[in-house]
């Protein structure tokens, strides 16, 4: 499931640094009396940050955390740049905790603001160009401008107000923007985790993507703080078999098998699971429904079978229940008279929290046959729902609720915050955004886009959230 389907479900990153200031270019000059005069400081960060073109794959990230870099440096604030094996650049600045002199108090631990630099290709349908970073009627188009630029630059904002305003923290706070996580963050997050761990020595929690607003007729509904999220099971399924030409019969082609083996792999029955994160995501949800899905949501064990509900539901929240299959790729042959000796099919497999990963490949393997052959590609271990008894839960919904009322929310993806948890670091999605529905069309689809005034709003709420984790 793509991201755009994630955020519709649940509404109805080679390597070129040179210098750092040549890299990023000069400030803007202000010109009166023109658009670019009028934006706010973090619109005209996001528009040029979207005109850097860092579609993953290759990513080209180091262009990106060069110019975030370069805002930084004249703030003042230290960064590092952190390179993976394969030339992949993340960027790492920190602020520290003010600290009694007499050293007494121990500082409670560091909060993390994570957003990726990678944004996944443009594909068709665009109506602008998606690196022009152009504003219409008040909007601004781009790739990244919602998943997940536009967050990064709110966060940029309210760590660099931190420093600007001299506020006393009591915990330090981390700014983190990484690469690769279009593409599972392996090179990224999960890299930067498993060889730079003393980074997040003690960290209290990670504010990254994924939260889920809900907004309809210009009104907010709710504010959803992402507690807990499916873990992926990427597959990649080879077949081999006689080639040879098509005029000739050949039942048993590698694209034969292929296809009879995946028919039996999606046709797998999936039984239904109430898991604790949804009940406790649906149950605080139920009250603000009309009273048919009040009932069903603050009862979901009474209305949800191992077959599915007892009655129809929204659309898209079966996902919620479900471990899904989705075939998302295929290659074989190339000339239609040709049969290929080989096929390959990948696959996004989404599993549950508490879904046993070992067992359900073996279903899917069992299912698919002894000619279809599986590699795992990317996949993560069963992992914790971040708590929402923490200070940091609280202070971002402290914010939030000023808004709209704040539910812990589940999400059928998954974003980086997996890692985290996986170390026993809590995470949250949070958005500070409340859009329209079909905003969240452009998200890994044409026309991606942020209005101005909202994107300006939400910078002013990262800035209270930031704020108030900063020094609770």
């Amino acid at each position: 499931m793509t991201r755009r389907q994630i955020l519709l479900s649940l509404l109805s990153t080679t390597l070129v640094l040179g210098s750092l200031a040549l890299l990023a270019g000069p400030a803007t000059p202000a010109r009166a009396r023109t658009p670019e005069a009028r934006l706010s400081e973090p619109a005209r960060w996001l528009r040029e940050y979207l005109r850097i073109d860092t579609t993953n794959p290759p990513g080209n990230e180091g262009h990106a955390a060069a110019f975030l870099a370069n805002i930084l440096h004249r703030e003042g604030i230290d960064t590092r740049l952190l390179v993976s094996p394969k030339g992949r650049v993340s960027l790492y600045a920190r602020l520290a905790a003010s600290v009694p002199a007499d050293g007494s108090a121990k500082k409670p631990g560091a909060v993390v603001l994570l957003h990726h630099l990678d944004v996944v290709p443009p594909g068709e349908g665009w109506t602008v160009d998606p690196f022009a970073g152009l504003i219409r009627n008040g909007t601004l188009y781009g790739r990244g401008a919602l998943d997940i630029k536009s967050l990064g630059i709110a966060q940029l904002e309210a760590f660099i107000r931190l420093k600007r305003q001299r506020v006393p923290l009591r915990r330090d706070v981390i700014y983190l923007a990484v690469a690769d996580e279009e593409r599972g963050g392996l090179q990224g997050t999960g890299w930067i985790l498993d060889r730079h761990p003393e980074l997040f020595t003690g960290a209290a929690a990670v504010l990254g993507e994924g939260g889920a607003n809900k907004q309809a007729a210009g009104r907010p509904l709710w504010a959803g703080i992402e507690v807990a999220q499916k873990r992926p099971l990427w597959l990649r399924a080879t077949t081999t078999g006689r080639g040879g030409h098509g005029s000739g019969l050949n039942p048993a082609s590698a694209n034969h098998a292929l296809i009879e083996g995946l028919a039996r792999v999606i046709a797998l029955p999936m039984e239904y699971h109430v898991t604790d994160a949804v009940r406790l995501y649906l149950g605080t949800l139920g009250p603000m429904h009309q009273d048919r899905y009040t009932e069903i949501f603050t009862h979901l064990d009474e209305h949800i079978t191992p077959q599915g509900p007892k009655e129809p539901m929204m659309v898209g929240m079966a996902n919620l229940f479900l471990d899904t299959i989705q075939v998302t790729v295929l290659s074989a042959g190339e000339k239609i008279n040709v049969i290929p000796p080989d096929a390959r099919a990948e696959l996004d497999v989404r599993m549950l929290p508490d879904t046993d990963g070992d067992a359900l490949l073996q279903r899917i393997e069992d299912a698919a046959g002894k000619r279809v052959h599986f590699e795992v590609l990317l996949t993560s271990p069963p992992a914790p729902p971040s708590p929402v008894d923490s200070p940091i839960y609280q202070a971002i919904a402290s914010v939030l609720q000023k808004t709209a009322p704040v539910v812990p929310a589940f999400i059928p993806g998954f974003t980086d915050s997996r890692f985290f948890r996986e170390r026993g670091i809590p995470a949250y999605g949070v958005s500070p955004f409340f859009l329209p529905p079909q905003s969240y069309l452009g998200i890994h689809g044409p026309d991606e886009a942020i209005p101005l005034k909202e994107l300006d709003r939400g910078v002013e709420r990262m800035v209270s959230i930031v704020h108030a984790c900063a020094t609770r």
